[in-house]
């Protein structure tokens, strides 16, 4: 018997599969409510498995938009997701071990969030507001679940199969 047919990818379809939009959804409900509802060690792993369940195929994605720009011929690239993998377990790494990468990231991602609360202060008729750091626990526990970004390579690397 055979297996599936594979999809034929496009760039940035890899975000696409049903696993990593379910990582992303689970990523958003478990820090903007399961944290606050249920607090546990539990949800706080939960949210690093999702991440790092979808974060390599979305560097790759953004890799694959990028590319494609200045070629119109496309296939997805296991090299690519390769890095995209490591770099996104050695980042994960780094935040988790060293106070100099956690107060990067907690700066970082405040940035890029800085312009949705922006735009709900404006539209709530709030005064803007300032750029400010994210929550973040260096634990190093949460290395136990560096294993997930095996999902984006498992999902990356078969549809690095599809036909061009």
């Amino acid at each position: 018997m055979d297996a599936a047919p594979i999809p034929r990818a496009f760039p940035g379809s890899g975000m696409l599969h049903p696993l990593v939009l379910g990582a992303v959804a689970l990523l958003i409900l478990n820090d903007h409510w399961f944290k606050a509802a249920w607090p546990s060690w539990w949800t706080g792993k939960l949210s690093d498995v999702a991440g790092l369940a979808m974060f390599p195929l979305l560097l790759q994605a953004l890799w694959e938009q990028v590319a494609t720009r200045r070629d119109a011929a496309f296939h997805p690239s296991r090299r690519v997701l390769g890095v995209c993998v490591v770099l996104t377990a050695l980042c994960f790494a780094a935040i988790k071990l060293f106070p100099l990468a956690a107060m990067g990231w907690r700066w970082g991602l405040g940035a890029l969030q800085w312009p949705f609360r922006g735009l709900w202060a404006l539209l709530s008729g709030r005064s803007l507001p300032g750029v400010s750091p994210v929550r973040h626990t260096m634990d190093v526990t949460d290395l136990l679940t560096l294993p997930a970004v095996l999902v984006s390579l498992g999902l990356g690397w078969r549809r690095g199969k599809a036909t061009p």
